[in-house]
């Protein structure tokens, strides 16, 4: 009785948790269902729009190691609560600013703020629940995460419809300060000690803690980042006006088509996370990962398709996509467990420099060869480094050998 009222208060401490995820994915992905308006409000390009959006994941990319380290040794709760009442403030900041720099100096405070949650959220996972159970909890939180990008496009631009762009952050706002309640109130930073009956001495945990092995832990970070360009450059910013381009007058039901791609991703992150504890083959489900993710990107971008067979597509590279997540299960195998925190900010780090790199470079790319007439074809030629992306994933997890 007593482990199952333990097993019982750590869903609930790691969900309320992840709701954090939620939030700063919804965030993170909320330029992409206002670009026309952002451009409007601060008379931008393409490229500068991408500068804004990824101004978020610049500052969140260089916070990672100091994040994992707080996420060591900072009480988890005040952590969390902390960070979701900035984030708050962040939030009204941006739906207040009035020019260009203003609106970046907020997003690159969300990255700030952000930089430490989804750490925090896996040691608190890795805290409550055996060892041996970390791939699907690894995988759940980032379904959290992956809910919240999803979320967004269906829930913001009808606030949008209402209130305006600025209203929308606004809404997020207080969001951010109901989060910080819930987690001041009920998120516990570590468990009882009757905690350690849950993990029987015949299940040995996954971790090995054997020394840290550089190369692995680098073609790790390079499959996570190859996998995850896709969700936050193609779902997160580009997918939406590549399809309005190829549904045009369609916009509600596209920004619905996108989230499928979420979805998807949400849905596969944990299955392939229990499929990993089920049959304990980590390299092969992650191979097969990297191979369906290329493939299904490519009929998404080239095959002349129906919305409805594009929304399948998106849901299916979504799905593939979501092996992303097993680059933390493998960094936990090769990590010690006093570095975990550290390294698992480097591997989070990893996947989403994917972000401020491949934002920009596609707007780029549709400044320099469509101008103000972007075309299908146009669109095409960007998402090409994104398949290149793909591509390098697969390469890196044929590469690694040690798990």
């Amino acid at each position: 009785m007593a482990t199952l009222v333990i097993s019982l208060k750590g869903i609930l401490i790691c969900s309320i948790a992840a709701l954090f995820c939620s939030y700063q994915f919804m965030l993170q992905g909320s330029p992409s269902v206002m670009v026309p308006q952002l451009m409007f409000a601060f008379n931008l390009n393409v490229t500068e729009i991408g500068w804004l959006t990824s101004s978020f994941l610049y500052l969140y990319l260089l916070f990672q190691v100091p994040g994992g380290y707080l996420a060591d040794r900072c009480n988890a709760r005040l952590l969390l609560a902390a960070c979701s009442l900035l984030m708050a403030a962040a939030c009204y900041w941006f739906s207040v600013s009035e020019t260009i720099w203003s609106a970046s100096a907020s997003r690159a405070l969300m990255g700030v703020i952000t930089a430490p949650v989804i750490v925090v959220c896996m040691t608190l996972a890795s805290r409550w629940f055996p060892e041996r159970h970390f791939p699907t909890l690894s995988g759940l939180i980032e379904s959290f995460a992956l809910a919240g990008g999803g979320i967004g496009p269906m829930v913001l631009p009808d606030i949008m419809a209402c209130y305006g762009w600025q209203g929308a952050m606004q809404a997020a706002a207080i969001f951010g300060v109901v989060l910080a309640g819930l987690i001041a109130l009920f998120v516990k930073s570590k468990p009882p000690r009757a905690l350690c009956d849950l993990e029987s001495p015949s299940e040995p945990a996954i971790a090995s803690g054997t020394e840290l092995d550089r190369t692995s832990l680098t073609l790790c970070c390079l499959y996570g980042f190859g996998l995850f360009a896709t969700i936050t450059s193609f779902a997160g910013l580009w997918g939406i006006p590549f399809f309005y381009e190829r549904f045009p007058g369609r916009e509600a039901a596209i920004a619905d088509m996108v989230s499928l791609l979420f979805v998807g991703a949400a849905i596969g992150a944990p299955v392939l996370g229990w499929l990993v504890c089920v049959l304990g083959k980590i390299r092969i489900i992650m191979i097969t990962s990297a191979t369906l993710s290329p493939l299904f990107f490519s009929l998404l971008i080239f095959w002349p398709s129906s919305m409805t067979g594009m929304g399948l597509l998106c849901f299916l590279s979504g799905v593939s996509s979501g092996g992303y997540v097993l680059a933390f299960s493998a960094v936990k195998r090769i990590s010690s467990p006093g570095r975990s925190g550290v390294l698992l900010a480097i591997t989070n780090g990893s996947m989403l420099l994917a972000g401020p790199v491949m934002q920009p470079l596609i707007g780029f790319i549709l400044e320099n060869l469509g101008g103000a007439s972007l075309t299908i074809e146009v669109y095409q030629l960007a998402f090409m480094p994104l398949l290149a992306c793909q591509l390098l994933a697969m390469l890196a997890v044929l590469c690694l050998k040690k798990l």
